[in-house]
């Protein structure tokens, strides 16, 4: 009889999924004096190998004060399409970018918090939405490919040295 309970308990747990990179979103709305600033490529998880992988191609977002971006090689949006597979697919553009909800996390008690990112490009044309990470200034970027609970992720901080 026991064994019969756990059964159930085990599936609703194992079915519920969970993006591996929650824990370190950005909650609280910063301020976009402290968001400004050069993100560069940490790590990514599109294909094996790490950032070494890029062969030399920069991946790096530059917010600037008074609203413009540029980003070389990062993911781009396309609603209701299927997750890049491959470094091939990333885009480059410039524009402006906005601070914005990019999502929002869920305990499963109830109470779901804000995800923070910015939006680079216009509404009309998004070229790509990223999340921050941290609790405060300098805070990183991560760009969430496909099903957030894969794990398909770029990784970008400040002050990242090659």
């Amino acid at each position: 009889m026991r064994t019969s309970l756990w059964l159930p308990v085990a599936l609703v747990f194992h079915a519920c999924q969970y993006d591996p990179y929650a824990h370190t979103f950005t909650t609280e709305k910063p301020k976009a004096g402290s968001v400004v600033g050069r993100y560069e490529l940490q790590d990514q998880t599109i294909v094996s190998g790490g950032p070494s992988v890029m062969q030399g191609r920069s991946c790096v977002v530059v917010l600037a004060a008074d609203g413009p971006f540029t980003a070389p090689n990062v993911p781009p949006f396309e609603f209701g399409a299927p997750p890049i597979s491959s470094l091939d697919s990333l885009v480059s553009g410039s524009g402006t970018w906005r601070l914005e909800s990019v999502g929002s996390i869920d305990s499963g008690f109830g109470e779901p918090k804000t995800h923070w990112g910015v939006r680079l490009g216009s509404l009309d044309h998004p070229l790509a939405f990223a999340g921050f990470t941290g609790d405060k200034a300098p805070y990183g970027l991560i760009f969430t490919i496909g099903d957030p609970d894969t794990g398909t992720v770029m990784i970008l901080k400040t002050g990242v040295r090659k």
